[in-house]
């Protein structure tokens, strides 16, 4: 009888230990290759840009995919001389089910920018909401996806301290203040139920050498078939 109830006893702890769901990544890369298994989608990413990788439970999906950051960035003369802050260009994928469509969402993307507040737990991710200013949107088609792409800009300080003593700094007592924006690209569209957010940031004085590399990465987006999906997790 006591190993019968030290049986019992121990099927009653294991049954009420919670199950673990088993974490997977939230895209795979290969051969410059992007591939989201959950959403089925893949994007074109040149070497030259790092990609960042999530780990999300099987029930509970992560919004933010995919960090892709440049390797091979610019930065400015005066941020490197006096070792101060600067943006490293980077590419965000943000997806999730929802009922809104794509104008709806870009609407409330410029509104709460504008209002300088969001309860959007994806608006709030793109560091819009501060000192975010919209300047222009337009719709677009890519691989017959309609696409809202809207452009806002970001306002911050760098600050640096320079040698009081050097003649390029002496009028500035040492201590440089630069008034910077960043330019973002947001762009939203709806597929099979899914909302996507992609933002794109780069500093304002590199965004125009920038402009043909993003619109390529960009304009590759396809969606694969669930067998393709399956297929390429199985290999």
């Amino acid at each position: 009888m006591k190993t019968n109830h030290f049986i019992v006893l121990a099927m009653v702890a294991v049954l009420s230990v919670p199950s673990i769901a088993k974490k997977s990544k939230t895209v795979e890369y290969k051969d410059n290759v992007l591939t989201d298994l959950r959403y089925n989608y893949q994007l074109d990413v040149p070497k030259n840009w790092k990609v960042k990788k999530f780990k999300e439970k099987s029930d509970e999906p992560e919004v933010l995919r995919t960090l892709l950051i440049q390797k091979n960035y610019q930065i400015n003369h005066e941020a490197r001389d006096l070792d101060a802050d600067f943006t490293i260009p980077e590419i965000q994928i943000y997806t999730r089910v929802d009922t809104i469509d794509s104008k709806a969402f870009m609407e409330k993307i410029k509104s709460d920018v504008s209002n300088h507040s969001s309860e959007d737990n994806i608006i709030n991710q793109l560091n819009l909401i501060l000192t975010g200013e919209f300047l222009g949107q337009q719709t677009v088609e890519i691989n017959d996806l309609q696409i809202e792409q809207a452009y806002f800009k970001r306002q911050w300080k760098r600050v640096m301290e320079g040698d009081p003593d050097d003649p390029k700094y002496r009028q500035y007592g040492g201590r440089i203040v630069r008034n910077v924006h960043d330019v973002h690209e947001v762009y939203v569209f709806k597929h099979n139920g899914c909302l996507f957010v992609i933002q794109v940031f780069v500093e304002n004085e590199f965004h125009a050498m920038l402009k043909e590399e993003i619109a390529t990465i960009i304009s590759s987006i396809r969606f694969i078939d669930s067998e393709t999906s399956t297929e390429n997790t199985e290999n």
